[in-house]
């Protein structure tokens, strides 16, 4: 028995040492597995139709890409703060300008989301071009930097909040002499009103964006974005 003993205690010792070498081990690799695990971005939808619907079919595109993504429900005008701030990951959809009017650094999707044209949707017959509405009242979607650029020095801007529909009513309701919608905006309401003109001014083209620091998702990111956008279409 006294010959063992020493063995048996040797024995001991080596497996207390392996057993706390292998718990080490776990306790070292469990934080970088989970911090995978968790990478989750919250990405900005625009304002949709049925916003509950197209999130949840944008959150299992990205699924099948293989990216958890939280979709985000904001109006366009906070978007670029939400970025600006960290509130957000990147944005489903939106013209280059988002990048100066977000101010932190971004990367374009490789998928071009949509190429939708830009209207003016006036009553007014005498409206040919944008040089005609110099005094006029022209609404443009709270947040759309681009068509506010389009009518600097050439009419009075009214932005306007919920987009297209509410541009719509304020014209029918005479607040506004016209408004610029972009295509994709104007087939989420019932149409051109009649009597109304629908003048082509543009063809805009949107991306996806992430912020800079999540570049490296960018392959799962396009590919997601690929299958949503063929979802829509």
């Amino acid at each position: 028995m006294a010959v063992r003993k020493p063995n048996a205690i040797v024995k001991s010792c080596l497996f207390a040492v392996i057993f706390l070498a292998a718990l080490f081990l776990s306790f070292e690799l469990l934080p970088s597995a989970k911090a995978e695990e968790e990478i989750c971005l919250k990405i900005a939808l625009p304002e949709m139709v049925d916003n509950a619907r197209h999130a949840e079919r944008y959150r299992a595109a990205m699924a099948e890409a293989g990216l958890c993504v939280q979709p985000v429900w904001l109006p366009n005008k906070r978007m670029a703060v939400s970025l600006r701030r960290g509130e957000i990951d990147g944005v489903f959809s939106s013209c280059d300008t988002i990048q100066e009017s977000a101010g932190v650094p971004l990367v374009a999707g490789g998928v071009v989301v949509s190429r939708p044209k830009s209207f003016l949707i006036t009553p007014d017959k005498s409206v040919k071009t944008l040089d005609d509405l110099r005094g006029m009242e022209i609404g443009v979607w709270l947040g759309d930097e681009r068509g506010t650029q389009e009518l600097v020095g050439l009419a009075n801007v009214v932005n306007v909040p919920r987009g297209a529909g509410m541009m719509l009513r304020m014209l029918h309701h005479g607040r506004l002499d016209g408004a610029l919608i972009d295509e994709f905006s104007l087939s989420q309401t019932e149409g051109v009103p009649k009597d109304y003109r629908k003048i082509e001014l543009e063809t805009l083209t949107s991306y996806s964006w992430l912020r800079k620091e999540h570049e490296s998702l960018l392959p799962q990111f396009n590919h997601g974005t690929d299958i949503f956008r063929r979802i829509l279409n």
